[in-house]
């Protein structure tokens, strides 16, 4: 949580009294609603743990998006004409227009269905496809410089599990690499970042963008749709939202070759899954069951049962 002498610090500058602010949210209870008649989003970060050139790579990604017609939440200058405004020599924050859309709900029936998962599909397509023709200015973070991939070896973690991961990223290298299956990816496209404004999907925390594969931005999706059901349900479930997805997805970007990858991308978003929250989660704070589902996860991981049970193709 980020303590309260940051927070006034950053409000002071904004010119905004707290009672004019709303905690968010965000992993680590940084991001913020402010404002009183025009309202915006503030995000604050570690440079330890963000470093700035990152940050202002995915804030520049972000305004590409939007120019681009993708429906992105926008990165805003709110001060001067940076998008990085400085705390102090360890802090800083950025802001976003806030989008006066709602959350997605899997036990909404008025928007949880074919039409969604298709306009869910065709946004991502969109994504990708626009992601191809994007040229950065500052260099983005390689799939091989994720935080945990370069921290595996240190993080207290069952060995069979640091093996899994070696195994991983041994495969990654021998991925191909082309403008059609790699490029800059959200990277946490579950449907909790989502926001619905009518009909339009609004995509909000690039936190996690990478260069990547495009089939892990969809196995990713895929990953936390299925666990929306139970695992009784999954394969009907799954399979009925992936061929809603890929008719959307396919009006965007055609070449879906990199879909055979799917499978084997669910399987790693497991392992990455329990060992981000293995590593950042505030152990005062999870919850019991919490624990039980982590620790369910790990047998599964480590008795290398696969996530689904079927394939999604």
């Amino acid at each position: 949580m980020v303590n309260e002498t940051i927070k006034n610090e950053v409000f002071a500058q904004l010119g905004i009294p707290p009672t004019d602010t709303k905690l968010l949210g965000g992993y680590n209870g940084n991001v913020f609603e402010v404002g009183r008649n025009v309202k915006f989003v503030v995000k604050i970060l570690e440079r330890s743990v963000n470093p700035v050139n990152s940050q202002i790579s995915e804030l520049e990604w972000l305004a590409y998006l939007h120019s681009h017609g993708v429906s992105v939440v926008r990165p805003l200058r709110v001060k001067g004409n940076e998008y990085i405004q400085q705390i102090n020599n360890e802090t800083y924050f950025v802001a976003y227009e806030k989008i006066n859309g709602s959350p997605v709900k899997p036990n909404d029936m008025k928007i949880w269905g074919t039409a969604f998962f298709e306009r869910w599909g065709e946004m991502v397509g969109k994504m990708h496809s626009v992601s191809k023709s994007y040229s950065p200015n500052n260099e983005h973070l390689q799939w091989f410089q994720n935080t945990v991939l370069l921290n595996i070896e240190s993080i207290p973690l069952n060995p069979q599990l640091i093996q899994m991961w070696n195994t991983y990223k041994k495969e990654f290298y021998k991925l191909p690499i082309s403008i059609e299956n790699f490029g800059l990816i959200h990277g946490d496209l579950h449907y909790g970042n989502l926001l619905i404004t009518g009909n339009e999907i609004t995509v909000i925390d690039f936190g996690d963008c990478e260069q990547h594969w495009f089939a892990y931005d969809v196995a990713i999706v895929i990953y936390h749709i299925a666990l929306t059901v139970s695992k009784q349900e999954r394969e009907k479930f799954v399979k009925s939202f992936f061929s809603s997805f890929v008719n959307g997805y396919v009006r965007e970007n055609s070449d879906t070759s990199f879909f055979s990858n799917i499978d084997f991308f669910i399987n790693y978003r497991q392992l990455y899954s329990f060992t981000y929250h293995s590593l950042y989660a505030d152990k005062n704070l999870i919850t019991e069951q919490q624990l039980l589902h982590l620790k369910d996860m790990e047998a599964s991981i480590v008795n290398e049962r696969p996530f689904l049970d079927f394939s999604v193709l």
